[in-house]
């Protein structure tokens, strides 16, 4: 059941930190925010997705719901699932999260910090995580220990 719960909970946890970003935030200079901004990663991942973990032998339907910093997820399994806060570190290559696990099937990962890479291309989010309590990001989007997603935003 560890292994079925391992990257929802890295994704979870990746997802749950915030956005790492410093903000540098200077009231007598700040200039009005032009409204061709680029949208950052934290402002994309809001909503609902709908997608499928790729990690070999262990295919199947999973969705991410993503609000301000928290998330939750839900794999395949039912008791593949878990809430958290998130961080998303978007000045990496690849990009990163860091989350917290706060609700979990697996009582152990509660409290426990989850690590993923992810990026974004043609409006998919591929995410790579690893197993919460591991304390390192995966090396690749097919790094052997981490699992693998593919979502879409649900429309």
């Amino acid at each position: 059941m560890k292994k079925t719960i391992l990257i929802p909970l890295s994704l979870a946890a990746l997802l749950a930190w915030g956005c790492s970003t410093p903000s540098k935030s200077n009231p007598a200079a700040a200039a009005p925010e032009s409204p061709a901004a680029p949208k950052t990663d934290s402002t994309v991942f809001e909503g609902s997705w709908k997608g499928r973990e790729v990690t070999p032998g262990r295919e199947g339907p999973a969705s991410l719901a993503v609000s301000g910093q928290t998330v939750e997820f839900h794999g395949a399994n039912a008791n593949d699932w878990l809430k958290g806060t998130f961080t998303l570190r978007e000045d990496t290559n690849p990009k990163q999260f860091v989350g917290v696990v706060t609700e979990c099937a697996v009582p152990e990962y509660v409290g426990q910090k989850c690590y993923a890479i992810f990026k974004i291309e043609d409006g998919a989010l591929t995410v790579a995580g690893n197993e919460p309590g591991v304390a390192n990001m995966p090396s690749a989007f097919d790094a052997p220990g981490s699992r693998q997603f593919v979502f879409k935003h649900d429309q």
